[in-house]
């Protein structure tokens, strides 16, 4: 088996749509503009903006923790519905706090840019804020919830760091089909911030706190799915390191995808990976490629699950978190272990 041919990282032009065309690729550096809604034709057909808006399905969300916690933060508009979501989940007693508020799409607007921008879910007793400071090397997440059946009220505030050389982004623009893109921007970085849990204050320092954004914008085909699975933590080196392995719809997956390694702030391309479930979605999960560079297995310990199905929206979502163990190769041939760095995987169907 011939040896994997690392594609290329690129500086990223200034639009992600130029002169009605999408630019295709895996950059190191984030566009001025994320402008998709001017793109020629994406769906095939030349079609009004009001309804290439509706099918553009957007979302923001961060991965945060530390050793003990695991959290995640979601903003996500499929235009058909929204979604706000917050979990808190502390691995030392195995228990989940999960928010989640289903809502008209109008409730949510994801910002055209995180060069600066913001987007927020309010209701009486909750909130669910994203600041984006990208010209500042900056995010901040923002979260109240108050006076919900079954949950401790929580309070949260962390600042993620995207220092220009501290960190490495990997941006990617990948077809769907022609001149039909998914943009989306993921970076590995330190945190700090604090959480009230109840009556509990837990701090978060940045030499051991980290956060993973995913910027994510799309023209998907009408019946979306794929797989997916990030985790991150610190090595025994005080390394920061973490992954992202997606198995999409990419029409070309060996030139067009968003695998990655990080660690210590230096980015790895990855090939393709599939995916395999023996057991089934409950069970360990298979990560690998086909020039043996990934070779992970993600265990599950909590399922999140989302089952809709209505006339103009069917959604079969498994999203469990769980750990992750085994190996990846980087692009110098040095082998990595990951021995149970915690993470989350997706399983999404969504038709809609």
């Amino acid at each position: 088996m011939t040896g994997y041919q690392r594609r290329e990282l690129l500086t990223a032009p200034d639009n992600l749509v130029t002169d009605g065309e999408f630019t295709f690729g895996t950059f190191s550096s984030q566009f001025k503009n994320v402008n998709p809604l001017q793109a020629r034709k994406p769906l095939g057909a030349w079609l009004p903006k009001p309804f290439l808006d509706f099918r553009l399905k957007e979302w923001q969300a961060f991965q945060l923790g530390n050793s003990r916690w695991f959290m995640l933060a979601v903003l996500y508009n499929a235009k058909v519905s929204a979604l706000a979501q917050f979990i808190v989940y502390d691995k030392e007693r195995n228990k989940k706090y999960l928010f989640e508020k289903i809502l008209p799409s109008w409730k949510i607007k994801i910002p055209a840019s995180i060069w600066g921008g913001s987007q927020s879910f309010r209701d009486k007793d909750c909130s669910i804020e994203i600041v984006s400071a990208l010209a500042k090397g900056r995010f901040y997440i923002n979260i109240i919830i108050r006076d919900q059946k079954g949950l401790p009220d929580m309070e949260g505030h962390f600042e993620a760091i995207h220092d220009e050389g501290l960190v490495a982004p990997i941006v990617v623009s990948i077809p769907m089909g022609k001149n039909r893109g998914v943009y989306s921007h993921k970076c590995l970085m330190p945190m700090q911030g604090s959480l009230i849990l109840g009556g509990e204050k837990i701090e978060f320092l940045r030499k051991e706190s980290f956060a993973i954004i995913d910027d994510h914008k799309g023209f998907y085909p009408y019946a979306l799915k794929y797989d997916w699975v990030t985790a991150a933590g610190y090595d025994e080196k005080g390394r920061l390191a973490g992954f992202n392995l997606t198995d999409n719809q990419s029409i070309d997956p060996e030139k067009y995808n968003e695998n990655c390694l990080w660690v210590d702030g230096r980015l790895d391309l990855l090939p393709p990976v599939k995916f395999d479930r023996p057991q089934g979605v409950e069970g360990d999960w298979l990560i690998r490629d086909r020039y043996g560079m990934v070779d992970l297995s993600f265990k599950t310990v909590s399922m999140g699950r989302i089952d809709m199905n209505m006339l103009v929206l069917k959604v079969d979502y498994f999203g469990p978190f769980g750990y992750v163990s085994g190996t990846i190769r980087n692009s110098q041939g040095n082998t990595l272990d990951f021995d149970r760095y915690f993470g989350m995987g997706e399983q999404k169907y969504v038709r809609g």
